[in-house]
């Protein structure tokens, strides 16, 4: 374990290193120390930059014991030991000292693996050269290679890497070599062609991040398309390209990720770490329709913050805006006057993040959307490059948070101001909710003649939803083309069933469609009421709903129940005399089950 009051790391000294491997060769006894620990800070050395290899690379335990492993000769032919060997023969006469990630950390020490993690972007940036082995190429890729390399997006593969990202910009002098160690070029010299691989901007390629200061959403879409081998790794290999040190917790999973931007916010007010892409990248849904047309694209509601920097991609024009750019741009937008729009009618000044564990409280703009109270557009202070207004993101309230949602449509009410808000950074426990429609024989000839989309309905005619497929439209009929909807949704952990009895002027499956896609826009809506129906009852009673078919003297009438931990709910259709003033149409009144 490294313990120096100053910036310590563990170097290969490169002349002791050749020298004790052909001693080895030789076959003759050797106690030469190969390792040194030294300050980065002072201390001129090269660095080595390159693709792990599976069962290939030595540890620190096996190349400070090296000389006295049975197997020693067998690791000498080992791919990882062959990259040093051949490091520290380029370096040999230019730098005294080498460092390679797979051997100069004791790994077997969590805090001393937590330090070197944290001080990785700062050693590469030290360096005095950085030697960076792309082991799968004779020459730098100037097109992608589909054929060759078929798993890294048509790129040798150290550019499909999350660690090497970092690896990249930090070093002022980078030099390629191809897998037989010969030159192939620089970071300057291949400049272009580095750009239009990994999207990292020319000045940071040329100037590191000393000279520009890219926003968190810019610098996440450099790594949205990046692979790590551990699912931590995704946010421990970013954390000094955003300055900032976390612990490392192994184990922790897609929580590393929310550490990371968490410890980001307590740093900055940069609000480009909500900018992320309104698609959910790899939950989103597409929905097939019955008929074979289009798809559809599904809606979802969740945490503020994304679980990977995946959903990110995209994002590589996104740029801050200071203060009076952002609130006189968005007063434009919003045809509002820009003091009303920021928070204490302060327009110089950007409030900063506070963060605990209820929570992210935030100032910012919003404006609700017509029809649905609970579903506000909120502003951000970043816009694209190309763009001189504010990037927006919706926002669902439900009880004292508010979470991200997607697939709000229609207009916004004109009266924005600036509120406070609770932002959950983390979504509801997602879990599986059956609902099980049962049609009464009192329907009057309405039968049910379509679910959409059609996924969720699953065996018994019962509807399946999830997280990723939240809402489910059926569709009743009689022979006079008469219809009416009965919507099942689930968001925030909370389920909810709606009655539609609008006058449909479509054919069922674009009635369906009209439906879903309207009622989606008022489920953050359904689901508080629907809490709110349920909330302090003692005893759990069914409860019902009317809707009035238009035109006629029916009421639709939908009884939903079921255990408050159960996953099942049962929801009774039928279809009787209006009652008029006896019941109040499309609210919530219980009916206990005696």
């Amino acid at each position: 374990m490294l313990r120096c009051t100053w910036q310590a790391m563990r170097l290969i000294k490169v002349q002791e290193f050749l020298a004790m491997h052909r001693q080895i060769m030789q076959q003759v006894d050797t106690q030469i120390q190969i390792f040194a620990v030294r300050d980065d800070a002072v201390t001129k050395y090269c660095i080595l930059s390159h693709r792990w290899t599976e069962g290939q690379e030595v540890n620190y335990e096996q190349m400070k014991d090296l000389v006295k492993l049975d197997n020693a000769h067998e690791i000498l032919n080992w791919h990882g030991y062959q990259k040093i060997l051949k490091a520290c023969s380029v370096a040999d006469g230019l730098f005294e000292y080498l460092w390679a990630d797979t051997c100069c950390i004791d790994k077997r020490s969590s805090s001393e693996l937590s330090e070197a993690i944290n001080s990785m972007f700062r050693w590469y940036k030290n360096s005095s050269r950085c030697y960076t082995y792309l082991h799968d190429t004779s020459d730098f890729p100037t097109d992608p290679d589909f054929v060759k390399f078929p798993n890294s997006d048509g790129w040798p593969e150290w550019f499909s890497r999350g660690w090497t990202l970092q690896e990249l910009i930090a070093p002022s002098d980078l030099q390629f070599f191809n897998k037989d160690w010969r030159p192939i070029g620089n970071k300057w010299s291949k400049a272009t062609e580095l750009n239009r691989i990994t999207g990292v901007p020319l000045r940071v390629l040329m100037d590191g991040l000393s000279s520009y200061r890219p926003s968190f959403a810019e610098v996440m879409s450099w790594a949205a398309e990046r692979r790590t081998t551990l699912v931590e790794d995704e946010a421990y290999s970013l954390i000094g390209l955003l300055s900032i040190n976390i612990p490392m917790l192994y184990g922790e999973g897609k929580k590393a990720f929310q550490r990371l931007q968490l410890e980001f916010m307590r740093m900055s007010n940069d609000q480009s770490v909500f900018a992320w892409r309104t698609s959910k990248v790899g939950s989103t849904e597409t929905v097939e329709n019955t008929d074979g047309g289009n798809t559809q694209e599904m809606g979802w509601t969740g945490g503020v913050l994304p679980d990977g920097p995946v959903a990110f991609k995209g994002c590589h024009n996104i740029i801050q805006m200071e203060p009076k750019e952002f609130y006189r741009s968005l007063s434009t937008m919003w045809e509002s006057d820009a003091q009303a729009l920021a928070a204490n009618g302060e327009c110089e000044t950007l409030l900063h993040f506070t963060i605990t564990n209820l929570g992210i409280q935030i100032h910012l703009p919003l404006r609700p959307y017509y029809g649905c109270p609970s579903v506000f557009q909120v502003a951000l202070a970043c816009r694209r490059r190309s763009n001189l207004m504010p990037l927006t993101i919706d926002l669902a309230a439900f009880g004292p948070f508010y979470y991200r949602h997607s697939g709000a449509d229609g207009p916004t009410q004109p009266f924005a101001r600036n509120r406070s808000l609770r932002l959950a950074y983390q979504g509801e426990t997602h879990r599986d909710i059956t609902f099980k429609l049962v049609e009464t024989t009192a329907l009057h000839k309405f039968r049910r003649c379509l679910v959409f989309p059609s996924k969720t309905r699953s065996e018994g005619g019962s509807l399946k939803l999830s997280s990723s497929n939240p809402l489910a439209i059926v569709v009743y009929a009689n022979a006079s083309n008469a219809f009416f909807a009965v919507a099942c949704g689930y968001c925030f952990g909370q389920d909810w069933v709606h009655v539609i009895c609008d006058e449909p002027r479509d054919k069922p499956l674009l009635y369906a469609k009209q439906i879903y896609k309207r009622t989606w826009n008022r489920g953050a809506e359904y689901a508080r009421l629907m809490a709110e129906a349920c909330s302090g009852k003692t005893v759990q009673p069914y409860y019902v709903k009317h809707g009035h078919l238009l035109g006629t003297t029916w009421t639709v009438r939908i009884a939903c129940g079921g255990w408050e931990k159960s996953n099942n709910r049962i929801v009774t259709v039928d279809v009787a005399e209006f009652p008029g003033s006896r019941c109040k149409t499309l609210t919530w009144e219980p009916m206990y089950v005696l």
